[in-house]
């Protein structure tokens, strides 16, 4: 790439360079009931100049309708965008396979059982498995599940009953910190059995394919946000989409420099906001972006430019030095002094009762 071309890139927005965006919702536009800062002034932004947005979401508890009013509760512009759950890459996953309206035991929040019924599926609850047989059971997450129902679908699964996971995130981020997800659930089913889900979400291609046949835009036009390398970012690049990785979530930048090839994003960017500022893709490389590893095996933070070039070289030396096999300091302190130099926020904990935490969700 030429200095005028490299110039010219770095000076239009990230997002003008694509025609849709699948964003992800938790710890990207909010935690919670809380809007994550700028997540919503900027997607009213990205709408009005007419790039479309598709929220997709591996959290399978809520249907797109109840997300949806979440999100205008929050600010977000009426038109413009629409959401795309797990559940219904689930139920769509199921409804390619079974008869209309087999019936399917939905374990999870509401949102399971609903994108089950959209699907043209029945829907059946655990506390009705004695009267109706199931050909398959969808899990996802849901902040009521108990037990009982986990029990259940370990029982019609060793039996060799379908079954569709929704997600397998370990972790779910709220205001108070980082829950259980939906696949701290599903790996009690596992441990308790011999078998294994069909897994539809992130990072699987599934909710991808889902998201991109909603914006009707191809691949190269298409760019995803999220904040977990392992499911947003590993994913995006598994389905062949640009990236752009946020840090106002549940990875940290620590987490990047060491992030391995299949999880590194095309972009990085302190929040959403980023979307509408200039910057090169991080395998972009020029003179200005080459900086050094200290004495203390981290890279020097440069002290021109502002704070999202001087993050993508700091992300760029961390890479280029363990791609060459030197030693970077993986040391938490280190790179949460990088952060601050960076003018990175961690995302703040409140201190209500976790009772409250998964309120929002």
């Amino acid at each position: 790439m030429g200095e005028t071309t490299t110039t010219s890139v770095r000076a239009e927005p990230v997002i003008t360079r694509y025609r849709g965006l699948i964003c992800d919702l938790d710890g990207v536009v909010y935690r919670g009931a809380t809007a994550v800062p700028h997540a919503v002034e900027t997607l009213n932004r990205v709408t009005a100049h007419g790039v479309p947005v598709v929220f997709a979401t591996n959290n399978a508890s809520r249907s797109p309708r109840s997300v949806g009013d979440h999100l205008r509760g929050l600010g977000i512009a009426q038109q413009g965008w629409s959401v795309v759950t797990s559940s219904q890459a689930a139920a769509a996953h199921l409804a390619e396979r079974l008869a209309q309206g087999a019936p399917v035991c939905a374990v999870g929040g509401p949102g399971v059982a609903e994108a089950l019924t959209e699907a043209g599926l029945t829907p059946v609850r655990v506390a009705d498995l004695g009267d109706t047989p199931v050909e398959a059971v969808v899990q996802g997450l849901g902040t009521d599940v108990t037990w009982s129902e986990l029990t259940a679908v370990g029982y019609l699964v060793e039996a060799g009953t379908i079954w569709v996971a929704t997600n397998v995130d370990l972790t779910l981020p709220t205001p108070y910190g980082q829950a259980p997800g939906n696949g701290a659930l599903v790996a009690l089913v596992q441990t308790a059995t011999s078998a294994s889900p069909h897994v539809v979400g992130k990072p699987q291609a599934a909710l991808f394919d889902l998201a991109r046949s909603r914006l009707g835009t191809a691949q190269p036009e298409t760019l995803v946000c999220g904040d977990r390398l392992d499911t947003d970012i590993k994913g995006a690049n598994s389905a062949g989409l640009d990236s752009l990785f946020v840090l106002s979530g549940a990875s940290r930048l620590r987490d990047l420099a060491f992030a391995e090839r299949s999880s590194r994003p095309t972009y990085v960017a302190a929040d959403l906001s980023g979307l509408l500022a200039p910057g090169l893709p991080l395998h972009t490389t020029s003179p200005d972006h080459l900086v050094e590893l200290g004495p203390d095996a981290v890279p020097r933070v440069p002290s021109a430019g502002d704070n999202g070039t001087r993050l993508q070289s700091v992300v760029t030396m961390a890479w280029a030095a363990r791609d060459e096999g030197r030693a970077v300091s993986d040391h938490a302190g280190l790179w949460a002094t990088i952060e601050r130099q960076l003018g990175l926020v961690q995302p703040k904990l409140a201190t209500q009762q976790t009772s409250r935490s998964v309120a929002g969700h």
